[in-house]
């Protein structure tokens, strides 16, 4: 399994205990106003989404005659993040009556689901890649790469603010 399904997924699971860590263990801080939702991935809007198919079509130079396989893929993104904005709309409703064990089940489920979506989106993805060019191949490589390097330095600088935050509720 590539780096480029692992590390959204471990940096989903990884984000609860470095909001943890920000906050000495002697010393509870208090509940942000943002806290509930803290865990909760991002919900692109359909815009966002939409510009980033578009973007990566563009980047990844799909011909003619792949686009009977860039189709499915392009699919599976859409149908992904529409289960991924359902349940985190179904997150954000529940969460006000959520003890802290429904909670931590409701973020459970939510990355579950996340992680199939993951394994669904990559079966899509393999038959388009293997239809790719050396070229082709060598710039998705390359592309999904900087994709992982993007995302990290983005939830490192989360775990940062969220740090920061809890600082300055003190």
């Amino acid at each position: 399994m590539s780096l480029r399904r692992i590390l959204p997924a471990a940096a989903l699971l990884l984000l609860p205990g470095m909001a943890m860590a920000a906050v000495p263990p002697t010393q509870a801080a208090p509940p942000a106003a943002t806290a509930p939702l803290a865990h909760t991935p991002h919900d692109p809007s359909p815009e966002q989404l939409e510009e980033h198919i578009t973007a990566l079509h563009t980047q990844l130079h799909i011909t003619k005659a792949q686009e009977k396989l860039w189709a499915p893929f392009a699919q599976d993104m859409r149908d992904n993040a529409s289960r991924l904005h359902d349940a985190i709309e179904k997150r954000r409703t529940d969460l006000p009556t959520m003890s802290a064990t429904d909670n931590m089940q409701s973020y459970a489920t939510l990355v579950a689901q996340r992680a199939q979506d993951m394994q669904t989106l990559n079966q899509a993805f393999t038959p388009l890649y293997a239809a790719f060019s050396k070229k082709q191949k060598k710039n998705a490589d390359a592309l999904f790469r900087q994709g992982d390097e993007e995302h990290a330095e983005r939830q490192a600088d989360a775990g940062q603010a969220a740090a920061s935050d809890s600082t300055a509720a003190k």
